[in-house]
């Protein structure tokens, strides 16, 4: 008597130690990933958080422009709002580095970014 086993999407997920290991050295190798050690529990909560709006990123590109999904105009403004947020971060970092004496560098891409976003409000200010 043969028994037919029918495999369930809960057992085909439980990898082992190693396989889960194997899975985070290649995704290491891949272009553009990070590797990065917390060390603090709010750093833990906005890694998570982090990870989830590179997510949700790759789905607003795939719905820009698209019928059903978000307008050019909604998606110019919910990454104004983005770099605003990035930009307000960047800024307390650097005042809660200077007060424990930590030397904070804002990556280049951000002070363009800042740059430009500080130009934008003084030429909508003169208008």
């Amino acid at each position: 008597m043969e028994k037919n086993i029918m495999e369930t999407p809960i057992q085909r997920q439980k990898l082992t130690k190693e396989e889960i290991l194997e899975r985070k050295i290649s995704m290491v190798k891949e272009r553009g990933s990070r590797v990065m050690k917390i060390n603090s529990p709010l750093g833990s909560i906005m890694f998570n958080v982090l990870r989830q709006f590179d997510q949700a990123y790759a789905h607003f590109k795939g719905q820009l422009g698209e019928p059903g999904g978000i307008s050019h105009e909604e998606g110019a403004a919910l990454m104004d709002e983005a770099r605003e947020i990035t930009i307000a971060f960047s800024e307390y970092t650097g005042n809660l580095s200077k007060k424990v004496r930590f030397k904070y560098f804002m990556p280049q891409e951000l002070q363009e970014m800042r740059q430009v976003a500080t130009k934008g409000k003084k030429m909508a200010s003169t208008d």
